[in-house]
Parts: C-alpha cells; sequence; structure tokens
C-alpha cells in the first residue's frame, strides 16, 4: 500500500496527549495516530453495514 503525508493542525494539549500514549506504547506518533484512524474507518464502516 502506497504512503501518503497527511498535514494537520491539532491542539497542543492534544497532541502531547498523543506523544505520551505513543511513548508508552513504544511507537511512533505516526503510527498511534494511523492505527487510531484506522480502527475508526473500520469501525464506522461496520457500523453502517446494520
Amino acid at each position: 500500500m502506497a504512503r501518503e503525508l497527511l498535514n494537520v493542525r491539532i491542539d497542543s494539549e492534544l497532541k502531547n496527549q498523543l506523544q505520551a500514549l505513543a511513548k508508552r506504547e513504544n511507537r511512533t506518533l505516526s503510527n498511534l495516530v494511523e492505527t487510531v484512524l484506522a480502527n475508526y474507518a473500520k469501525r464506522e464502516s461496520m457500523a453502517k453495514r446494520k
């Protein structure tokens, strides 16, 4: 799968929280955000099927 760059603006406190979560899970911030977004997209896709 091709990788693409996505720039977003978020609140600095949210970024700090996400960085702390990523560090705790021993992953990059980008990986954490991608995983969260993928899980959200999957959940919403499944909900629309019902």
